[in-house]
């Protein structure tokens, strides 16, 4: 299973992209392992109670997992998931 990081995410996992050998079939699973895998990762991806945080958007083959089954969204070893931090931004007042 290919997964894709983006911006302040990729440092962490050491580059833009991970393969994830005998995948779990589920997006909680896999958010699981990830988290186990690289440290620092957990605190970018999920909240204190472990639920992903507000602004990250996790996509399984193109598709938000919080327009389908969140954390329960099923996978196979063929899905890609594309994973975006937090974007800080915004407009400045003068």
């Amino acid at each position: 299973m290919q997964i894709r990081f983006y911006a302040t995410l990729r440092p962490i996992v050491g580059g833009r992209s991970v393969e994830l050998s005998d995948p779990p079939d589920t997006i909680g699973a896999v958010l699981e392992r990830l988290a186990d895998d690289y440290d620092g990762l957990r605190a970018q991806l999920f909240d204190d109670d472990g639920t992903v945080r507000r602004f990250v958007a996790i996509m399984v083959d193109g598709r938000d997992i919080r327009h389908v089954e969140g954390l329960q969204s099923r996978v196979n070893p063929d899905s890609e998931l594309d994973i975006f931090p937090p974007v800080a931004g915004g407009s400045e007042h003068h």
